[in-house]
């Protein structure tokens, strides 16, 4: 005869038995994806590594324009903000 809690003890199993394999397979579905995002950004530096390389000076231009919107922005921005800013002449 099984004692109350060897039979709670089988209930409880069967119903977390379900939920521990769902548990285990999203965690190694996760595992799987981080490693092939790991691979496809390890491939993108890669590339642009190579790209930078092969157009050096296209690379360095690139990098100013972009440098050069991204501080126009910034500018404009916090111009914006301080003539709006109360108790500002």
């Amino acid at each position: 005869m099984t004692s109350l809690a060897e039979s709670v003890a089988k209930a409880a199993s069967e119903y977390t038995e379900p939920i521990r394999a769902a548990v285990h397979e999203n965690v190694r579905h996760a595992r799987r994806a981080v490693a092939a995002g790991r691979n496809a950004l390890e491939d993108c530096t890669d590339a642009t590594a190579l790209q930078v390389r092969r157009h050096p000076f296209a690379s360095i231009g690139i990098a100013a324009g972009i440098g050069a919107l991204v501080g126009c922005a910034i500018g404009f921005t916090l111009g914006r903000a301080a003539r709006r800013a109360p108790g500002t002449p």
